[in-house]
């Protein structure tokens, strides 16, 4: 099976989401990110406001809300977080057998594991106050709030990943390129990885 999807695991700040998205450009790929949260309310026919804060995050037993509303896709009486992975999920692996298409996050990796569909599986990581620098670029904040937000979101991450998956977030025996964005930089990282993808992918110019 060509690998023609490619899934992309990141660090908060790491540049992850750039990367992505200018390397499905450069193949010519669909680009799949945040747009996920709306296909995925309009699958589980529910308000997207539902979904709000719950992005990328495990199910928290202790503030458990249960939902019992949406359409006959919907398991009632489970969390937000749960319904959101398990719309993304189906839409993931249907994504994944079209083909084309750069996935970001949401355990796209393991998910396209298990429905049975080949995908080239990326992660994209930075020193931390690397990571910091640059988000401080593109969202001014004081710099130790920022610091705060990128130990943060990565914590989410790596427990939203191991809730899912069972696996170790970043971990590389988990992916099949590990990348230092800092090493290169945003733009030199997403075109040594779109000239990588286009000699592996047969059939792409």
């Amino acid at each position: 099976m060509k690998k023609n999807v490619i899934t992309m695991g990141r660090q908060f700040g790491s540049g992850g989401r750039e990367i992505g998205k200018r390397l499905s450009s450069a193949l010519g790929f669909s680009f799949y990110d945040e747009q996920l949260i709306t296909m995925a309310a309009q699958r589980a026919e529910v308000r997207e406001e539902l979904f709000a804060g719950k992005e990328e995050k495990a199910a928290n037993p202790w503030l458990f809300t249960a939902v019992y509303e949406g359409g006959p896709r919907v398991q009632q009486g489970k969390s937000a977080e749960d319904i959101l992975f398990q719309m993304q999920s189906e839409i993931i692996a249907e994504l994944g057998r079209a083909g084309g298409c750069v996935i970001v996050g949401r355990c796209a990796d393991a998910v396209l594991e298990q429905a049975g569909i080949d995908c080239l599986r990326l992660f994209i990581c930075a020193p931390f106050e690397w990571r910091v620098r640059h988000r401080l670029e593109l969202e001014p904040m004081d710099e130790k709030a920022m610091a705060a937000q990128v130990e943060k979101i990565d914590k989410q991450r790596a427990k939203y990943y191991t809730y899912y998956t069972g696996r170790h977030w970043g971990a590389p025996e988990n992916y099949d390129l590990c990348v230092n964005s800092a090493r290169l930089g945003i733009d030199q990282t997403s075109s040594l990885l779109a000239e990588h993808c286009r000699q592996l992918f047969s059939g792409l110019a």
